[in-house]
């Protein structure tokens, strides 16, 4: 924990309102794309990936945005886990506990929400003045309910000598949405214009829960 930055400890109990991007990514596009951490390289194994972008209103370790990029699967000690390979957040108490307490390798970027019309939003994220992503969203007026029961995301990641094990999970009300422009700086995160999502829903309320993590160390 760097100097004078207060500790956070898990579980995390996070609300506010996002977007969450479902794909089925490519290989190629993963490989060539993905930041996938070393140790998992060449162990891709496909299924569902997602992009989620989110305004956390309220957290244990307060309010701040997030964007993140989960590639799909990936084949690990006998199993298929998730892996968040690319994720700005806003504040540096986030970035700080957030690889302390899963191993999550977050940076930190300005993110800017703007509502344009009623049902059109705007959002922005920048890494040091320079443009990393804006998407432009529409969301639909129908409601039903979302749960990571139905597509969860057991992650594994590694970080300073440890693997990190943690199973979040979240709910909430969505309503489907339209991706209507997206701006990606392929050097700062994975290039999804060059994709189709399957589906984008938003959610809002967004309720996700962080539990502790399980942590193995390395040898």
């Amino acid at each position: 924990m760097e100097q004078n930055m207060k500790s956070y400890p898990a579980p995390w109990n996070l609300n506010g309102k996002g977007y969450i991007f479902i794909y089925k990514f490519r290989e190629d596009f993963v490989n060539r794309h993905g930041n996938v951490p070393e140790f998992l390289k060449e162990k891709f194994a496909g299924g569902f990936g997602s992009v989620m972008l989110v305004d956390y209103e309220n957290s244990d370790a307060g309010p701040y945005g997030e964007l993140l990029f989960i590639p799909g699967k990936f084949r690990f000690e006998g199993k298929k886990l998730d892996t968040i390979s690319r994720i700005y957040v806003s504040t540096m108490e986030s970035v700080i506990n957030g690889r302390a307490n899963w191993g999550i390798p977050k940076d930190k970027a300005e993110f800017s929400f703007e509502q344009i019309s009623e049902n059109t939003e705007k959002a922005t994220i920048s890494v040091d003045g320079t443009l990393a992503a804006e998407f432009t969203l529409r969301t639909g007026k129908l409601a039903f309910p979302v749960s990571t029961k139905l597509l969860p995301f057991p992650l594994v990641q590694e970080y300073e000598g440890k693997r990190f094990f943690t199973n979040f999970f979240g709910k909430g009300t969505g309503h489907l949405a339209k991706l209507i422009d997206v701006k990606i700086h392929s050097e700062l995160f994975p290039d999804i214009s060059l994709c189709r999502p399957i589906a984008v829903i938003q959610v809002e309320p967004f309720n996700i829960t962080f539990p502790k993590a399980e942590t193995v160390e390395m040898n």
